[in-house]
């Protein structure tokens, strides 16, 4: 049992990493498809801080 769970422990890093990517691909297909769609550059970014204000709060509460 030791032993699986140092795998997970030595896998925690490349892990956040890779989400970490996915998210930046995903923010750049959205921010592209929206500006092309006529969006200003000004409102994404104020949706983009909202979002990301959103989802960082419960972990600034919690920890």
């Amino acid at each position: 049992m030791g032993m699986g769970w140092k795998v997970v422990s030595d896998v925690k890093p490349y892990l956040a990493m890779v989400l970490l990517q996915v998210g930046f691909a995903g923010m750049y297909i959205i921010a592209v498809a929206s500006l092309k769609a006529g969006m200003s550059h000004f409102v994404l970014v104020v949706y983009r801080n909202l979002v990301a204000t959103a989802v960082m709060t419960p972990f600034a509460l919690y920890f």
